[in-house]
């Protein structure tokens, strides 16, 4: 998805941090079955949209309430981002959009003015939209996207190697952050890491153990403050050999690997957290 943006901004101009901020917000308003496969409706769009290939009907929160709505189906994410583009080509959008002024290095709209214009053509009707995806935007740096090229893309290493691995014997990565599934809202908040019961889990980074017990959700879960706001949370452990209060060093025994609490089957869930914010682990490992 990332890369189709990208793509779409260095053809029109639309910043390819507002689509994605759009994706995130609208898959955490109760769309999440509508995001996903079959329907690829990744944005919310109604009916009739460009290169829709069918329609469903949901129920959808508006400004007055929530209502039931026809909602445009797609063949892909990638003609659901399309049919997202053709609508600024169009009346009432496209007079409000090329008068967004535009970042003189790039050439490509300003992110936080586009966003403004398309709710103000009647993009969106909860009066705090503009604010909801700008605070998307900034959490979870979408805005690197806006400077990027395919290439940079390409050649991006991610993260800055602070965090050590908290299950490197895992067998597979079943899940990931922000991933849309139709059991939660709001996007996944941190990664899976699939592995055999009793595989050892270990502490990302130095810091001091807040929690070591049992949540109804979360299982026998950990969590560590790392300080400056930064804190790590480990899931659904068999077995968790820290205390509460412990000092603990990188890489670091803290348990084993369970399927204890909300889980389908033997995993570590590691959530990261900036100022109580769940941000994405690549940015660390």
């Amino acid at each position: 998805m990332v890369q189709g943006s990208i793509d779409m901004m260095h053809e029109n101009g639309y910043p390819a941090s507002v689509v994605l901020g759009q994706m995130i917000l609208e898959g955490g308003a109760g769309g999440s079955e509508l995001s996903n496969p079959p329907y690829y409706n990744c944005l919310g769009q109604k009916s009739p949209s460009y290169g829709e290939n069918g329609t469903v009907t949901m129920q959808t929160e508006e400004a007055w309430g929530t209502v039931t709505a026809v909602f445009s189906t797609f063949a892909s994410y990638k003609d659901c981002m399309l049919a997202w583009a053709h609508k600024f080509t169009m009346p009432p959008y496209v007079s409000h959009v090329t008068i967004c002024p535009r970042d003189p290095a790039t050439g490509h709209y300003d992110a936080d003015s586009f966003i403004e214009a398309i709710w103000r053509a009647g993009y969106a009707t909860d009066p705090n939209y503009v604010q909801k995806v700008i605070n998307i935007m900034t959490i979870y740096n979408l805005y690197q996207f806006n400077n990027m090229t395919a290439e940079d893309l390409e050649d991006q290493v991610t993260g800055n190697g602070q965090f050590t691995h908290p299950c490197p014997d895992m067998t597979y990565q079943s899940s990931y952050f922000g991933e849309i599934r139709p059991y939660e809202q709001g996007g996944h908040k941190g990664h899976d890491y699939a592995a055999p019961v009793g595989t050892p889990t270990y502490a990302a980074d130095a810091g001091t153990v807040t929690i070591a017990g049992w949540s109804d959700s979360a299982g026998n879960w950990v969590v560590i403050d790392h300080g400056n706001g930064l804190v790590t949370k480990y899931m659904h452990h068999s077995r968790i050999v820290v205390v509460a209060g412990q000092s603990v060093r990188k890489g670091q025994k803290i348990g084993e690997v369970g399927s204890t609490g909300q889980s389908t089957g033997p995993h570590l869930h590691f959530q990261v957290e900036q100022n109580g914010i769940a941000v994405n682990p690549d940015y660390y490992l």
